[in-house]
C-alpha cells in the first residue's frame, strides 16, 4: 500500500469509502434476497434488468464502482456518526439494566452511605467548631458542607483529566502542547494573570485558591489582621469561617494567589482548572491538525508513516458499522434456512458477535487515528516541524469558568434551619450537651403599663 499511495495519490483516502460501499452492497444484496419471489415477477424489475443488460461490461462495471465508491462516501459518515453514538448508548442500556435489576441493593446502599456520610459531616462539624471555638453550630456545618463539595469537585476533574489522559495517547502530548503555548502567552502578556485575577468573584477567587493549593500561611501573610494567625485555623475555610466578614481576606488571597502564580509554573498549570479554554484548546487542536502539510515537506518518511495509521484507523473505523451489519443479516439469513424450527441461542449468539466486531473494529481504528495524533503532535512538540506564531481569535480568548454563587433569601433560610434544627436538635442535644447554647431565645414581651 506504501508504494502504491507513492504512485497513485490518495489511494488511502479512497479504500475506506470504496469498502465501506462493497459492504453495504452485499448486505443490500442479502435483503432482497428476503423479499418474495412475486416481487421481482413484477414488469418493472424486468425491465430495468433487460435495460441493464443491454449496457456493455465496461461501463456496467465503471457504473457499478462509481455507485460503490458514492455510497460509501455517504455511509462513511452515516456509519460513523451512528458508532459515535450507538456505542456509548450500549453501555448505558446495559448500565440502566444492571440498575433495575440490582434497585433494591442499590437503594438500601445509598441509604447506608447517605447515613454515614451524614454521621461524617455531622462530627467533622463538631471537631471544627471545637477547633474553631465558634458559637455557631449551624454556620459551621453548612461551611463544612459546601467545602467538601468544592474539594470533592476538583479532586473529580483532576481524576476525570487523569482518566482521558491515559485513555487516548495523544491528549497528554496536547496538553503539553496547550501548557507551553499558555506559557508563551504569559510571557508575551504579563499583566495578564494579575487582571484575571482581579476579576474573579468571591467563589471563584476560593475555587482558584483551592486549584492552585495556596497555603493558609500565604494568605495570611497577606492579610492585614492585628493578631497572630490562631493555632486552630488550618486552611482557607477555617480562615473565611474564623474572620467575621467571610470576604474581608479577599484581598489577601489575591495578593498571594498573583505572588505564586508569578514564581510557580506549576500554580499556573493548576490555574488551567478554572480558566476556560475550549475555545483556545479548540483554536489549538485545528491548527495542530493543519500542521501535516508542514510534515509532508519537512519529513516526507515521516508522513508517510502518520498518513499510513490515520488511513488505518479511518478504514478499521468506518467498515465496524457495515460489517456489523452484514455479519448480522447473514445470520438471520442463515436462521431462517437452515434452522428456523431450531432454538434461537445460536441466532443470538451470532447477533452478540456482530455487536462485539462492532466495538472491538471501532476501537481499534480509534486507537490507531489517535496514535496518528499523537505522532503528529510529537512532531510539533518536538520541534521537528514549526507551526508559525498566530494571535488565538484576536485578544483574549481566556475567561475565567463562572461558578454558581448561591444566596439563598434569608426567609427560606431560617425556615430550613428551624425544620432541621427541629429534626436533629433532640437527639444530638442527648448526645452533646452543649448544643443547646446555640439555642436563640427571643426577648419576654414587656408587661402591659400599669393603669394607675
Amino acid at each position: 500500500m506504501s508504494i502504491l499511495s507513492q504512485v497513485i495519490p490518495g489511494i488511502r483516502d479512497a479504500r475506506t469509502p470504496s469498502a465501506i460501499g462493497a459492504l453495504w452492497a452485499i448486505i443490500v444484496w442479502l435483503a432482497c434476497s428476503f423479499a418474495p419471489a412475486e416481487v421481482w415477477e413484477k414488469e418493472f424489475f424486468a425491465t430495468v434488468a433487460s435495460q441493464v443488460g443491454k449496457l456493455p461490461v465496461e461501463v456496467l462495471i465503471a457504473a457499478v464502482a462509481f455507485i460503490v465508491y458514492l455510497v460509501g462516501v455517504v455511509m462513511q459518515s452515516i456509519g460513523a456518526a451512528i458508532t459515535r453514538f450507538a456505542v456509548p448508548a450500549l453501555f448505558v442500556i446495559c448500565g440502566l439494566l444492571v440498575l433495575l435489576a440490582l434497585v433494591q441493593v442499590l437503594a438500601e446502599a445509598i441509604v447506608t452511605v447517605a447515613a454515614i456520610g451524614a454521621v461524617t459531616l455531622i462530627a467533622a462539624s463538631l471537631l471544627r467548631r471545637r477547633r474553631l471555638r465558634s458559637s455557631g453550630f449551624w454556620a459551621v456545618l453548612e461551611d463544612t458542607a459546601v467545602e467538601s463539595a468544592r474539594r470533592s469537585s476538583i479532586h473529580v476533574e483532576r481524576a476525570w483529566r487523569g482518566y482521558r489522559t491515559s485513555r487516548e495517547n495523544h491528549q497528554a502530548v496536547f496538553e503539553e502542547i496547550t501548557l507551553e503555548s499558555l506559557e508563551a502567552y504569559y510571557d508575551a502578556n504579563p499583566t495578564f494573570l494579575k487582571e484575571k485575577v482581579e476579576e474573579l468573584t468571591h467563589s471563584s477567587l476560593h475555587h482558584a485558591a483551592l486549584s492552585v493549593d495556596l497555603t493558609l500561611e500565604e494568605v495570611y501573610a497577606e492579610t492585614p489582621q492585628e493578631e497572630p494567625l490562631p493555632p486552630g485555623l488550618k486552611s482557607l475555610a477555617d480562615l473565611r469561617q474564623h474572620l467575621a466578614n467571610p470576604e474581608k481576606y479577599d484581598s489577601g488571597v489575591r495578593l498571594a494567589l498573583r505572588k505564586k502564580l508569578d514564581r510557580e509554573r506549576d500554580a499556573r498549570t493548576a490555574l488551567t482548572q478554572v480558566l476556560e479554554l475550549s475555545g483556545y484548546r479548540d483554536w489549538l487542536r485545528r491548527r495542530l491538525e493543519q500542521a501535516d502539510h508542514e510534515l509532508r515537506s519537512a519529513k516526507p518518511e515521516l508522513y508517510l508513516d502518520y498518513d499510513r495509521m490515520r488511513a488505518e484507523g479511518e478504514f478499521r473505523s468506518g467498515i465496524s458499522f457495515p460489517l456489523a451489519a452484514l455479519i448480522a443479516i447473514a445470520a438471520f439469513k442463515w436462521h431462517l434456512l437452515f434452522n428456523a424450527d431450531g432454538p434461537t441461542q445460536i441466532l443470538w449468539a451470532l447477533l452478540a458477535f456482530a455487536l462485539v466486531v462492532l466495538m472491538v473494529l471501532n476501537d481499534a481504528g480509534s486507537q490507531q487515528g489517535d496514535n496518528a495524533r499523537r505522532l503528529l503532535y510529537s512532531a510539533v512538540r518536538n520541534k521537528t516541524i514549526q507551526l508559525s506564531q498566530e494571535s488565538p481569535f484576536g485578544e483574549p480568548i481566556f475567561v475565567f469558568r463562572p461558578l454558581p454563587d448561591v444566596k439563598r433569601s434569608p426567609t427560606i433560610r431560617s425556615a430550613v434551619r428551624r425544620r432541621a434544627r427541629a429534626i436533629v436538635r433532640k437527639p444530638l442535644q442527648r448526645i452533646f450537651p452543649e448544643l443547646s447554647q446555640d439555642n436563640t431565645q427571643l426577648p419576654a414581651p414587656a408587661p402591659p403599663p400599669s393603669q394607675s
